[in-house]
């Protein structure tokens, strides 16, 4: 069973007197994420995870610290454009809940389908078609995640590798806050890269 993280949003007026959506994360949660993004050090050689499984619960922590703005609905819908890479490990996401909303899985090969969901990870098998993707999901509130090479530097918000045998990940802030979303600094502290 996979390790998730419950990171509560929490609506507090600020400065303003206008209401804000802002993180509140108890130490507990804080040591739950590294745990989470480390994991793989805690798992003995004959229960060794595979690639994709940990890309999954890494998946799970970047939906649970990004923040989204506006209403959101009771769903957030998680899309895997393309190619399903993680096979039988999403199970460990269904009907998971991350800020009060149920992770609802969706597969497409339809560009078009994009502009419905709150996630979307771009598959290798879709990746050649990069740009144009980005230009489809550009300015929208969507958290684009990808595990190919470069595609932060291209403009995936998130973008996750294997180094020295260990999930890794970039983040673009800069195509974070286009897109309208902010990425918890809880997070961004793990990331190997941060493209500003």
């Amino acid at each position: 069973m996979l390790p998730y993280i419950s990171a509560k949003q929490d609506a507090a007026a600020n400065g303003n007197g206008l209401g804000r959506s802002r993180f509140r994360l108890r130490p507990f949660s804080i040591l739950v994420l590294c745990c989470s993004l480390l994991m793989h050090s805690s798992w003995t050689q004959a229960e060794q995870p595979s690639e994709y499984r940990l890309k999954v619960a890494f998946l799970y922590n970047f939906m649970a610290y990004t923040e989204w703005p506006g209403q959101q609905s009771v769903n957030l819908n998680f899309c895997i454009y393309g190619d399903d890479p993680f096979g039988e490990h999403l199970q460990h996401l269904r009907g998971k809940k991350t800020n009060e909303q149920e992770i609802v899985i969706r597969h497409t090969k339809n560009i078009e389908d994009l502009a419905a969901c709150q996630v979307v990870f771009i598959s290798r098998s879709m990746v050649h078609n990069l740009n144009a993707i980005l230009n489809q999901l550009n300015d929208r509130p969507i958290l684009t995640v990808s595990d190919s090479p470069n595609a932060s530097l291209q403009g995936v918000v998130i973008n996750m590798s294997i180094k020295e045998g260990k999930v890794a990940f970039e983040a673009n802030i800069a195509s974070a806050k286009r897109n309208g979303l902010k990425l918890s600094s809880q997070l961004l502290r793990f990331a190997s890269e941060v493209y500003q």
